[in-house]
């Protein structure tokens, strides 16, 4: 971060004597509410940078670490001074909480310093309450309950003119940054979805046809009608063999029988071909399942493609990229999850994923459909909790997104989970409802 650019966002949030509060919206995002006006600051490594934006950002989790915790100092808190440390890329905001039992003073100190970028909270005494990067092996360490060493100033300083800072050039500082970051996150999840859609399409291919299946069935219950009608006459020394050739019982002709594996006996193949044939039937018989299971998920695919081809911030290619907890929410749960904000969010692919998803809701959680239109079920899993209109709001946005309907004028209910009564399948009728207004 250019250190004039620095000075002069220092000196205009000197201005500010009130700071509501502070908390993370992303792993190396911070909001930083001066007096109702919202500043992000940016600590990713190499690219860190502070600016402001009209439109709320919605983080997809919540942040619940020692250092998001130890943010609550900032909450409704006076602000003392804001200064840069010298010639060092460090903005050091200095705050007193207003409800504090006896006076004490903190620090945030903000360091947009190229790889080594943090965010620590310091005592009086400049020792560390806590950190968003806990750095041990360094000559200048960051740990809990140890002074912080001051960062050396450049020997050879370059001059440097402080800028004239306003709400214009931060919200430019922001259409800059959300560019570069959404043409790469675009092209990276993009290309995520194809890879998905290549495995989707191969798959619906390698799916046999209900004729292979059937007949992979009789052949199965013919080896093992054949091989229990010979179990008497058969000798253990021929399971040594890659097949056997025994008579039909039925027309008395010859029957090639393949000898599975790990096969100890011929009863036991026999048992072994009658479960192999009972399978094939199963399969054959669900298949249609599995189609529409597999179609139902390239079609999701491809609707996920669109809405991320036409996101315009880096918050909504957020929401659909993939993370630990979610892939392993997906193994959990057989409905698509995602995270606004924070809070989870499923959403059915398909009917019976439908019905699912409004199995596991509790009542206290948002029910959200496209009235009129065959679609997706879609659940915020709020519970008792209140749901903020914005995320209310892309949810309705990302329902209609997914939807299959391509352009047109679109109206998305929502309401209490206990509202909403299921009559047949995933088929529901509802009371109690609320709706917005959506057009793509």
């Amino acid at each position: 971060m250019n250190l004039g650019l620095l000075k002069g966002i220092s000196a205009y949030f000197s201005r500010f004597s009130k700071i509501y509060g502070c908390r993370r919206v992303d792993d190396a995002l911070l909001a930083l509410n001066l007096e109702g006006r919202v500043f992000y600051l940016d600590l990713t490594r190499s690219c860190s940078t502070i600016f402001c934006t009209k439109e709320a950002i919605l983080g997809t989790k919540s942040y619940h670490a020692p250092f998001d915790v130890k943010l609550g100092l900032c909450h409704n808190a006076h602000l003392l001074d804001s200064r840069v440390d010298g010639d060092n890329r460090i903005l050091q905001l200095h705050f007193a909480p207003q409800n504090a039992y006896k006076k004490q003073e903190f620090s945030l100190e903000l360091e947009f310093t190229g790889k080594h970028t943090n965010a620590i909270l310091l005592d009086s005494k400049r020792v560390v309450i806590e950190a968003l990067r806990h750095i041990s092996e360094s000559r200048r360490p960051v740990r809990v309950g140890k002074p912080l060493e001051p960062l050396p100033q450049p020997t050879n300083p370059k001059p440097s003119q402080i800028l004239a800072v306003n709400e214009e050039l931060l919200e430019n500082l922001y259409e800059e940054r959300a560019q570069r970051l959404l043409h790469t996150a675009k092209a990276q999840q993009l290309k995520a979805i194809e890879s998905k859609e290549a495995n989707l399409s191969h798959l619906l291919q390698e799916i046999p046809s209900i004729n292979l299946l059937q007949e992979q069935s009789k052949a199965y219950s013919l080896y093992a009608h054949t091989l229990t009608a010979h179990l008497h006459e058969l000798d253990s020394k021929d399971m040594r063999e890659e097949s056997l050739i025994l008579s039909n019982p039925q027309d008395h002709t010859d029957v090639q029988i393949p000898i599975l594996e790990h096969t100890r006996s011929f009863s036991q193949l026999a048992q072994q071909y009658f479960a192999l044939s009972k399978k094939s039937v199963k399969k054959a018989q669900n298949l249609h399942l599995q189609i529409q299971n597999l179609e139902s998920s390239l079609h999701f695919l491809q609707a996920q493609k669109a809405l991320i081809a036409q996101a315009k911030t880096l918050a909504d290619i957020k929401i659909f990229s993939p993370s630990k907890s979610r892939n392993k929410l997906k193994k959990q749960q057989n409905f698509e999850v995602f995270f606004i904000d924070g809070m989870k969010i499923g959403v059915g692919k398909n009917a019976s994923q439908n019905l699912e998803l409004l199995k596991s809701a509790s009542g206290d959680d948002m029910w959200l459909h496209i009235r009129d239109i065959p679609s997706s079920h879609m659940i915020i899993f709020c519970g008792k909790a209140k749901v903020r209109d914005e995320v209310i709001g892309k949810a309705g946005e990302i329902l209609v997104g997914l939807c299959g309907v391509k352009v047109g004028n679109f109206r998305v209910d929502y309401t209490r989970r206990k509202f909403v009564k299921i009559v047949q399948g995933a088929n529901v009728v509802y009371g109690k409802y609320q709706s917005l207004e959506y057009r793509k």
